[in-house]
């Protein structure tokens, strides 16, 4: 009888590769920011997202550029506010999209070397 190694499946995601946890956090940002799908975008091809990491451009600046170049505007904030609201995306929204992804949870665990349920 053969016998096969146990898989652990939290351990498996908290593995994911860099271009993985982009589309993740791309998918939940376009979405919820600017009702859009990672298919709307360039981003839909894993080599253009792999080009922005290894180029050392930040996830918040290649969102950003694409707010800029198609003039994007953000539909999670009030239509009418005394002050101009910005399109584009700070750290405290990505830090969000970690969060709501389950992305913050694993860096967390991952530095202390722990596992959850």
């Amino acid at each position: 009888m053969k016998t096969l190694p146990a898989i652990n499946p939290q351990a498996a995601t908290l593995c994911l590769s860099p271009v993985a946890v982009w589309q993740k956090l791309l998918a939940r940002l376009l979405e919820q920011h600017y009702g859009l799908t990672l298919n709307d975008t360039p981003f839909s091809d894993e080599t253009v997202i792999l080009e922005h990491i290894d180029a050392g451009i930040s996830l918040a600046d290649a969102v950003n550029f694409l707010v800029e170049k198609y003039g994007l505007v953000r539909i999670d904030r009030r239509r009418f506010d005394w002050q101009e609201q910005s399109p584009y995306l700070r750290a405290v929204d990505i830090l969000r999209a970690r969060q709501a992804t389950g992305l913050l949870k694993r860096i967390v665990l991952a530095r202390h070397g722990e596992h959850w349920e």
